[in-house]
Parts: structure tokens; sequence; C-alpha cells
């Protein structure tokens, strides 16, 4: 087989799984691990995947690799405790809005799946999130609203002081860090602080919460069980946690 042809088949692997350790494309290629870790190296050199340990990742981002500032500044499919499941969320999330929406978006590694999803609508996105925010500027996306302010490295936000009384959306779709029958919790002050600015603008709030993540308290409470009106999560969340978002009133979607 030659090297463009193998290159071919382990992007497609990857397009499909998002991970492939070496072990399992040299079952695929019917090569040597030595060979298969150099076309690692080689697609990784030229963007097309991410060298990992033992292995390789899709990239779920643009090419970074010519601007060293964007160096590990998306999300990476290794930083997902379950990233298929985050996936399914990300996607019923875009799935339920309307045509030419207005939506808010906050900080997270699930929010940011939604991006690709995104790319096939006509919704107008308002968000802070910058690699959210990033990657649909470099896609061309044309409906969005950057929401301006001081850039906060450390948490990869925009910071305004002012509030946007003219904002106005259907839906508010925000992360946690964990969710139990005390509501929503998160453990990014200034994420959580921009947050709750963007409570103001919106009909409805949507937590994206992964099944790990339900029944675990991950710091400061961002929205009580009053507040949300959809929770969106994996078919393993703890059942008892979706019995108190049921007697809430809170919708619950299982992906």
């Amino acid at each position: 087989m030659t090297m463009r042809a193998r290159h071919r088949q382990i992007l497609d692997y990857l397009n499909e799984h998002s991970i492939a350790t070496v072990k399992q494309l040299v079952d695929l290629l019917q090569c040597s691990p030595a060979t298969v870790r150099r076309d690692i190296v080689d697609l990784d050199a030229e963007g097309k995947l991410r060298k990992i340990r033992n292995g390789a990742e899709k990239i779920l981002s643009p090419n970074s690799n010519d601007s060293p500032g964007m160096v590990n500044f998306y999300p990476k499919i290794s930083d997902y405790k379950n990233y298929d499941e985050c996936d399914r969320i990300a996607r019923r999330a875009v799935d339920i809005c309307q045509a030419k929406d207005n939506i808010f978006i906050g900080e997270g590694q699930t929010t940011f799946l939604m991006g690709k999803y995104l790319m096939e609508t006509d919704l107008h996105v308002y968000s802070n999130y910058l690699p959210l925010v990033t990657y649909l500027i470099s896609k061309g996306y044309p409906h969005l609203v950057v929401l301006g302010g001081q850039y906060v490295k450390s948490q990869s936000l925009l910071v305004s002081p002012d509030t946007h009384v003219s904002y106005q959306g259907r839906y508010m779709f925000v992360s946690g860090d964990g969710l139990t029958e005390g509501g929503l919790t998160k453990s990014a002050l200034l994420a959580f602080m921009e947050e709750k600015k963007m409570l103001n603008y919106a009909d409805k709030v949507i937590a994206l919460v992964d099944s790990t993540n339900i029944g675990v308290f991950g710091g400061i409470s961002l929205f009580g069980l009053e507040e949300l009106d959809m929770v969106i999560t994996g078919q393993q969340a703890d059942p008892d946690v979706l019995a108190a978002l049921h007697a809430a009133n809170v919708h619950v979607e299982l992906v």
C-alpha cells in the first residue's frame, strides 16, 4: 500500500472513530508499527491529525500549527471524558433550535462542539467563548455576534463590564462541571459571571452536561433547578438526579 493510501485510510478511520491507537492502525493497514508511527508524525506535521501517546486523534478545530499562539487554544478530543456522548449532546442542542433563532452560547467543551453543527443552520449566535467564536469565524459563519470586552487568556473569554440590554434570544446554552439536585455548578469564576449576565437576554436556559457530571458538585452554583428549562445529557446519567429534574419541571433529553 502506498503512503498516500495509508494516510487516506488513517484519516477516514479517525473521521469515524475520533481516536485511533497504533495497534488499531497496524491491524487496519496491515503494516508495521514503525510505519504507522511515521505516518502519524507526517500527518501531524501537516495539521491533518493530532499525535497523542500511542496513537492519534482527529482534529476538532482549524489548524494551529502555523500559529503558535493558537496551540492548546481549542479543546482536543483527549480532553473529553466521553467525546462521543458530548458530540451527541451538542448535535441535539443545535437540532432543537428553530430557523433564525437568536441563541446565546457560553463557555465549555461541549458547547464548542456545537460549532460544526451550527454551520448547517441560519441561527444567529451570540457568544464570548473565543474557541467557538474563532472556529465559526474561520469557517465563514455569517450569523455571529461577538460579545466583546477584555480578553482573559487563562479562560479564553471576552469579559465585558457592560450589559447589552438590546440583545434577546430564545435559548441560552451553558455547560457545567456538575449538576445535582441543587442545580448546575461551574468551577470557572469568570465564566460563571459572564453567563449570569447572559441570563438576562435569553428566554430559556439549556444545560449541556455529560452523564459523568450528573450527580457531581462542580464548584460555584451557576443556576438553580428553578432557572433551568432543559438539560441535555447522556443515557447513563444518575437516575436520582434525573428524577429531581423531572420533579422540578426541568425537561430532560437523553442522547
